[in-house]
């Protein structure tokens, strides 16, 4: 079976998110620099993005809100 062009793009996004969210509960890795990819990512598929539940976007925020690097160093 032939996997298409899109089917491997596709493949890769969603490894890209799994590695990125590891990575928000890391601290060695959850840095500023980090938060900057994750934005540009929202920002380059905003359209894509507004078929994500609600559910899944709360999970993502409490997720963020929980790890945010500068926070911790301006507490």
């Amino acid at each position: 079976m032939t996997v298409s062009k899109s089917q491997r793009i596709e493949r890769l996004q969603s490894i890209l998110i799994e590695r990125m969210l590891g990575d928000l509960d890391d601290p060695d890795k959850c840095t500023p620099g980090l938060y900057q990819v994750i934005r540009g990512i929202i920002t380059d598929n905003r359209e894509q993005l507004d078929a994500i539940p609600n559910e899944t976007l709360d999970f993502l925020e409490d997720r963020f809100k929980d790890s945010i690097p500068f926070k911790r160093e301006a507490s």
